[in-house]
């Protein structure tokens, strides 16, 4: 089973730790103590939040590493000379938020992108926050291109359609979203809040889990002109 846990905003990076997220990713694995790899490319690998990583998900019985390919390696980071061969041992690999555009650009410049695909294909679970959610799919709502502009993004292309994420919380990205169906310019979209996550089995939605009452996913598509959304009902709401 190829599976994806895409998360619209939350978990370590945004919350007090650990968070119901953060152990749902862990009991995803079905394993008491699985390995977890963190990819923090989308922060420029930020030591802050690669320690915060660490931390978080070392308390709740989770064997750690990192990628890092902007900072020197140290005993916990998986060495750029052997990622391919660690990534494949992984249980779980977790993608930080932050700037979606230069992340695939590392990745595919390293071939990580390639790495990756082979990790989903062989049942390793892979999840992301923001960023981290986005880069799975045809194509993402960013703004990565700075200046306080949301653009459509070609993502991976693991996952089929468009995604949007942080959606409940940024009127902008609903906007862009809305805006970019009417033009065509991104395919029928997944929007995800804060505190919401969609768990793909293959390439179809699972399961959408939530940790804040209100908090859910829509699925977003365009008839003729009019953009409509269809709100996800919660499967399972995270204990907080």
């Amino acid at each position: 089973m190829r599976r994806i846990l895409a998360i619209g905003g939350g978990g370590f990076m945004m919350e007090n730790s650990p968070t119901p997220v953060d152990e749902l990713i862990r009991d995803l694995t079905k394993k008491a103590h699985p390995s977890v790899c963190y990819l923090a490319t989308p922060s420029g690998d930020l030591p802050a939040h690669i320690d915060r990583f660490h931390q978080t998900y070392g308390d709740i019985g989770c064997e750690t590493s990192h990628l890092a390919f902007f900072r020197q390696p140290n005993s916990r980071s998986i060495l750029l000379s052997d990622f391919r061969t660690r990534i494949l041992q992984q249980d779980a690999i977790f993608v930080g938020g932050g700037n979606t555009k230069s992340t695939l650009a590392v990745w595919r410049e390293w071939g990580l992108d390639q790495v990756l695909r082979e990790a989903w294909e062989s049942g390793i679970l892979l999840s992301g926050m923001s960023a981290g959610a986005m880069c799975w799919f045809e194509a993402g709502i960013t703004d990565s291109f700075w200046g306080g502009v949301y653009r459509p993004l070609k993502g991976l292309g693991f996952l089929p359609g468009g995604c949007a994420v942080h959606y409940g919380s940024d009127p902008k990205r609903r906007e862009t979203l809305h805006a970019a169906q009417q033009a065509r310019a991104i395919p029928p979209s997944i929007a995800i809040d804060d505190f919401a996550a969609v768990l793909y089995a293959n390439t179809s939605v699972d399961r959408v889990f939530s940790w804040k009452a209100g908090a859910t996913a829509y699925q977003v598509d365009i008839d003729d002109t009019t953009v409509f959304e269809t709100a996800l009902v919660s499967d399972r709401n995270l204990t907080v």
